[in-house]
Formats: structure tokens, sequence, C-alpha cells
């Protein structure tokens, strides 16, 4: 399974904008504090007496926490007249034979092999390299700047400016050394300081790229094009949706944006308490899948315990809106899609991304989870159809 490209389309959900069953609110009470709260109130955390409790305690109190019922009641929401939003396409972009060519040579990159080369010769630019480094601060070691048997191909830009075309010209199996100056915008402990290496080239492998011919159409069409040039228009087609889609992603941002400044928004006090319960799950889920514990991953930065659960907290009243507002539009729209719709999303999105060789939707889904996706993907199309009654228009071009 590819994790990186998962990660990389698992930005297109849209962040924040979560659902979860609803229920009715818990009528039964229990004690907090010498005080009885709703049900809802001490299982989800949210109202915790923080000042009588130690940080050990909190913290094994909010470790154990699970997401609660959905209320009911989460409140009032009174949306504006979407006729009276005005959005903004990207600028319209003219897709040319340079585009077309980017796109065909990330392909062939992606075949990229690397062979030992056959003649001894000096490591060039595009070459994969086999070095040991150890790098120097005015004299003295860098931290964290050596390594041995580090694989490097020139040219990739793994290293600072000037690393990487220095260490091309040089043959393998001699010592030798190259100075660099770290970037203004490097770690402010070395931004603009120069620094010495010591590079040793243990091995040089040249990089052998396919050549795109109808072999290589073959493995990479999805519309059965036979020629290159068959293929080229199809590549034309994938961009074109792909801007389509990025175009899309802007409306939504923008009109989600508008949303949250210009909704009004009441949630009921059981909504907020759900909403923290929901993203305390979060945090523990994601400590278990870490291998830690909750005080481990909130603590890493030295916040205290108490701390994180305030800031935790502070960010409940926003999640809640966004959970709130999409249950409002897709009460509204009442968009719903069963699982040959969310796979057919999926396929759209990683063809025109250009995903569709290297990641399926099994995959895609078992990381993510269907439900989640589903819920997403739903939540996008809701979006898409309020900016079917929005006054779009199109960015002006200068002359």
């Amino acid at each position: 399974m590819n994790k990186k490209l998962i990660r990389v389309l698992s930005v297109i959900l849209i962040a924040g904008l979560t659902a979860c069953k609803s229920g009715s609110t818990a009528s039964e009470t229990l004690p907090l504090g010498g005080v009885e709260y709703p049900a809802i109130f001490v299982k989800s955390g949210y109202y915790y007496d923080k000042a009588s409790l130690s940080d050990a305690v909190l913290a094994d109190m909010l470790s154990k926490i699970t997401t609660v019922e959905k209320p009911k009641d989460m409140g009032t929401v009174e949306l504006p007249e979407f006729s009276k939003i005005t959005l903004t396409n990207n600028k319209k972009v003219e897709i040319d034979s340079a585009m077309i060519e980017a796109e065909l040579e990330k392909e062939r990159d992606g075949e990229t092999t690397y062979t030992p080369i056959k003649l001894r010769r000096e490591a060039k630019l595009t070459d994969k390299v086999i070095i040991d480094f150890k790098g120097y601060v005015n004299g003295e070691d860098l931290e964290g700047g050596s390594g041995e048997d580090y694989e490097l191909v020139l040219g990739s830009g793994q290293f600072i400016p000037g690393f990487e075309e220095q260490v091309a010209g040089h043959n393998a199996g001699r010592k030798f050394n190259i100075d660099v100056t770290f970037p203004q915008e490097y770690d402010p402990s070395l931004a603009g300081k120069p620094a010495k290496f010591e590079i040793t080239i243990k091995s040089i492998e040249e990089a052998i790229t396919p050549n795109v011919d109808e072999e290589f159409v073959k493995r990479h069409t999805k519309e059965n094009s036979v020629t290159v040039d068959q293929y080229k228009d199809e590549i034309k087609r994938r961009i074109e949706k792909r801007n389509v889609f990025l175009n899309n992603q802007n409306l939504i941002y923008q009109l989600t944006e508008y949303l949250f400044e210009n909704t009004k928004f009441n949630p009921s006090e059981e909504a907020l308490a759900w909403q923290f319960s929901m993203i305390m799950e979060q945090y523990n889920r994601q400590a278990e899948q870490s291998g830690t514990n909750f005080t481990t991953l909130v603590t890493a930065n030295g916040a205290s315990i108490q701390d994180a659960y305030e800031e935790i907290k502070s960010s409940v009243p926003q999640a809640v809106q966004s959970t709130m507002l999409m249950d409002e539009l897709q009460k509204k729209y009442k968009i719903t899609l069963n699982e040959n719709d969310v796979k057919a999303w999926f396929e759209m999105l990683a063809q025109a991304m250009g995903y569709d060789n290297q990641i399926t939707y099994d995959d895609y889904k078992q990381y993510m989870g269907y439900d989640n996706i589903k819920t997403a993907v739903e939540q996008e199309k809701t979006l898409l159809k309020v900016i079917e009654s929005c006054n779009v228009v199109d960015e002006e071009v200068e002359e």
C-alpha cells in the first residue's frame, strides 16, 4: 500500500467536516465535583473539573474517552442567502504541449531504474550515488550532518543547494571536500552559515529511463490509447479533469470561508460536549496507532495535561460549527451515495491527479475507512450543489 500517496489524496477529504450517527440526548445524570451533570457532559470529558484533578488522573480519564452518542438537539443554524454569495473561478490555463510533455516526464521518472555504471567515470546529475558524508560548521561536527551508505539521486534536491551539484564531477572511491552555505530560510541556528562536508562516493549507478513509445502507452493508458499522439490527447483530457477538480476545491474553500463568517450558529451545550468527545477519540486513536499513549502524545512539546485539555476544548466551537453547517446543508439537499458512487469519485480523482497506476480504491478504503470517505464525498457534492446557487465569476485576466 502506497501510504504517501494515500495521505496526498486524503487531503481531498474536507478537514473538520465530520458526521456521526444521530441519537437522542442522554437523560441520565452523573455526579461531577458534587454536581449532577447530564451524562453526556461527564462521559465526553467536556466538563471535567480539572482544577481538582492531578495531571495523572486527568490524563487517565481523557485517555478512556470514546465518542458519545450525537444529540438530536445540536442547536440552531441560520444560513445566509446563497444567491448573494460571489465566488471566483481559478484563472483559466491553456494546456500546451509543454504541460503534456511535463506529465509524460513524470510518468517516465516513475519507471526509472538504476544500474551500476559499466565504465569508470565521474558522477553526473541524474545518477544515483551511495555516499558517506560528514559535515562541519566552524570546524565542529554538524549535529545530524553525517551518514553512511546514503542513497542520493543527484539533482533530486534532497540536500541544500550546491551539495549535489558539487558531488557530481567526482569518481567513486576517493574522499573529497565541498563547501556549501545553508539557505537563509533554513533552521535559524544554521541559516546563512558556511559548512564543509567530507564525502566519499562508494558507488555510482546511472538512470535508465524508458522511451515513450507504444509499449509505454500500453502500460499507462486508461482510455485504450495505442499511439503516442493518442496518449498525449488522453493526458490533455486528464489535465482538464484535474483543473476542473482543483477549481471545484477552490470554490468550495471560498464558499466554506464565507459560510463560516456569515452563518449564525447557536450550538447546544450537548453538541459541544459531543464534539469534544469526537476530538478526544481521534487523539486517543492517534496515540494508539503511534504505539504511545495520550499523555506522551500531548506533552511531547512540554505542555501540561491541563494546558492540552484547555487547548483541545478551545478547538471545539469551530469544529461543532463545521458539523452543524454540513448537517444543515445536507438536510436541505439530501445527497446520499452508494459505494459505486464513492468508487467512481475515487477513480475520477486518482486519474485526474495521475495516481491511478499507483494506488487502488481498496487500499484507500482500508486506510481511510469507507464511512469516512463516503461522508466526505457526500459533503463535497453537497457544497458543489450550494455553489450552483451562488454567483460564480471568472478571474479577470490582466491584458
